[in-house]
C-alpha cells in the first residue's frame, strides 16, 4: 500500500465522489478515529459494503434505511462504485477509497444501543409470558425461512418433550430442505440444554450449526448468534438468576474463528457478547422490560428484514435463547397455597 501522504494525494486529483454519512455505530466510529486506519473492501453486496482493516477489523457501510449495529456505517453511497478488494484509508473525518468515493463522516451521529438495564427489568414470569406471546405470534406468521421454520417445534410448551423428539421417533423431515435437515435435531438439542439451563452443552452442541448454511454469514452462525445474545442479555439483566461463566462461550467463539468467513464469526463473537443489530436489541429489550406485544412485532419485523433469511434465523435462535426464562421458572419450587381459615397444619 502507498504511503499515507502519496496515497492522500494521488487520491486528491480524483475528485472524489463525496457521500455524507448519516449515522454510525460506536465500534465503527472507534476505528476510523485511530491514526492510519486502513484496508481493504473485503465484500461487495447490493446495499452493503464490508470492510476489512489492516489488523483484521471488520466494519461496513449500508444504505439509508437499514439496521444499525455498532460496526455500521449509514451512508448513500452507491455500491456499483466500491470494488473487492479496493484499498479505503481514514484522513481526518473522510473515509476515502483508492478509486475516488469519499465518506464524509464529519457530522454523522452516534447510534448506541438502548442497553437492558437493571432499572428497566421484570420479573422472570413477566418475562416469559411475554416471550410465550411472542412465540405464538411469530408461528402464525406462516411464512418462515431458513432456520425460523423450526420456531413452532421449540415453542415453550413442547420443550419439555424435545428429548424424545430427538432420540426416539424423530419427525419426518422435508428433504426440500436440506439445510434443515442437517441443523434440525441439534437445534432441538440446544433447545432442550437451554431449558435445562445447561450453557455447557449449549456451547458445546453449538458448535454443530457454525459455518451451516451458504452466505457470507451462513444461518447456523446467525442462529447460535442470535441464541448467545439472548443469553448475554439475560445475565446481564438478571445476575443473579443467569451466573454461568463465560469461559466455554469464549473457547466456542475463539474455535469458530476457523470454521466460517470472518464477516460471520466477527458477527458471532459481537453476538455472543451483546452486540447486535438494533431490532434485535429493541426485542431482547421489550421482553426484559415487559413491554405489550406490539412493541416486541414492531421490532421483529424490522429484524426479519436483514439478509434473505438472516433475520429469521436470528429471531429463532434469539427465541431459543430466551428458553432459559422458562427453565428456570420450571425448576423453582411451587409457591405453597395458604392455608384456609381455621385449619390446621399436619
Amino acid at each position: 500500500m502507498r504511503a499515507a501522504a502519496e496515497w492522500f494525494d494521488f487520491n486528491e486529483k480524483k475528485r472524489p465522489i463525496l457521500c455524507p454519512a448519516k449515522q454510525m455505530g460506536s465500534k465503527a466510529k472507534a476505528l476510523l478515529a485511530h491514526p492510519g486506519f486502513s484496508g481493504k473492501v473485503l465484500a461487495v453486496l447490493s446495499t452493503t459494503i464490508y470492510l476489512v482493516s489492516e489488523d483484521g477489523e471488520i466494519l461496513w457501510l449500508s444504505q439509508e434505511g437499514l439496521a444499525m449495529h455498532r460496526r455500521c456505517i449509514l451512508a448513500p453511497f452507491r455500491p456499483r462504485s466500491i470494488c473487492v478488494g479496493e484499498d479505503f484509508f481514514v484522513h481526518g473525518p473522510f473515509l476515502r477509497f483508492s478509486e475516488g468515493v469519499t465518506i464524509d463522516f464529519d457530522s454523522a451521529t452516534e447510534w448506541k444501543p438502548s442497553g437492558v438495564g437493571l432499572k428497566h427489568t421484570e420479573p422472570l414470569a413477566v418475562v416469559n409470558a411475554c416471550t410465550r406471546r411472542l412465540f405464538e405470534a411469530v408461528t402464525k406468521f406462516g411464512n418462515a425461512k431458513g432456520l425460523g421454520q423450526m420456531i413452532p417445534q421449540m415453542s415453550p410448551h413442547l420443550i419439555p418433550m424435545t428429548s424424545s423428539l430427538v432420540d426416539g421417533n424423530k419427525q419426518a423431515i422435508s428433504h426440500a430442505d436440506p439445510l434443515l435437515a442437517k441443523a434440525r435435531n441439534s437445534i432441538l438439542d440446544l433447545a432442550t440444554a437451554c431449558f435445562n439451563f445447561d450453557m455447557t452443552e449449549v456451547t458445546r452442541r453449538g458448535r454443530e450449526l457454525v459455518g451451516l448454511g451458504p452466505g457470507l454469514t451462513p444461518s447456523g452462525d446467525d442462529f447460535l448468534g442470535g441464541l448467545l445474545f439472548a443469553a448475554h442479555s439475560l445475565k446481564t439483566a438478571y445476575p443473579q438468576d443467569f451466573n454461568w461463566e463465560e469461559e466455554t462461550v469464549t473457547d466456542l467463539i475463539d474455535w469458530a474463528s476457523t470454521q466460517t468467513h470472518p464477516i460471520s464469526h466477527t458477527i458471532l463473537r459481537d453476538h455472543a457478547f451483546g452486540h447486535g443489530s438494533e431490532p434485535l436489541h429493541e426485542v431482547v429489550a421489550s421482553l426484559i422490560n415487559g413491554r405489550d406485544l406490539d412493541w416486541s412485532m414492531a421490532g421483529v419485523t424490522r429484524l426479519l428484514q436483514i439478509g434473505d433469511s438472516s433475520g429469521w434465523d436470528i429471531l429463532a435462535g434469539m427465541l431459543t435463547g430466551m428458553l432459559f426464562v422458562e427453565g428456570k421458572l420450571s425448576a423453582l419450587p411451587a409457591p405453597s397455597l395458604p392455608l384456609e381459615k381455621g385449619s390446621s397444619k399436619r
